[in-house]
């Protein structure tokens, strides 16, 4: 029975590892909705605060929408609203395309993906409608040929104009919510070291 439970404590550690570099460090370029699958019909988890980080573990074929982990929840994310640094960089996943980074090009099935992931969230209870739901595809969607992503127009059909990427004050704005938020967080933690040795001191 000790030996099961090794193998499957080793087997889990394994999957976490293969999962972990298959996952891809990315940006919200919005505030926009994770949902519980790739369609705005799914239910949402939450809204993803723009410029929050989020791990991005798969895209469809289509790369309309992309699996991601953000504040420890996992859902769908509509690819427009991701975006990456690259050599200082920021582009927006679509203007690439998701093999840059190394993403995997992944399948959606609600059973699969709900049962993993959601057993015992409020809206789990109402996973038999989406069991059977057909996510729509991306309409009019073509993969762009060769050096279409760098030369910007291969968007939408390649009706995209030149230079799709976001204006400087936006990805501004991002980096000073960035630093924002890690000032925060080191404030959290001194005051957590802080009242540690104020405990200690206490003894």
């Amino acid at each position: 029975m000790k030996k099961l439970r090794l193998i499957g404590a080793f087997a889990g550690l394994t999957l976490m590892s293969i999962t972990a570099a298959h996952a891809a460090p990315g940006f919200s370029t919005a505030n926009v909705n994770v949902r519980t699958g790739p369609d705005t019909d799914f239910p949402s988890v939450g809204v993803i605060p723009e410029g929050d980080e989020v791990e991005i573990t798969g895209c469809l074929r289509d790369e309309s929408w992309c699996d991601v982990i953000w504040a420890g929840n996992r859902g769908w994310v509509y690819s427009e609203y991701l975006a990456f640094e690259q050599r200082g960089e920021y582009v927006r996943l679509p203007d690439v395309g998701p093999a840059v980074f190394r993403i995997p090009f992944v399948t959606f099935t609600a059973r699969d993906y709900w049962d993993r992931h959601y057993v015992g969230r409020p809206w789990y209870s109402d996973r038999g409608r989406w069991y059977s739901y057909k996510v729509r595809p991306r309409p009019g969607w073509r993969a762009p040929p060769p050096g279409a992503r760098r030369a910007g127009w291969w968007r939408s059909g390649y009706h995209a104009p030149q230079g799709m990427a976001l204006p400087p004050d936006r990805w501004r704005r991002m980096e000073r919510r960035h630093e924002r938020r890690e000032d925060r967080r080191d404030w959290r933690e001194e005051r957590r070291d802080d009242r540690r040795e104020w405990r200690q001191d206490r003894r």
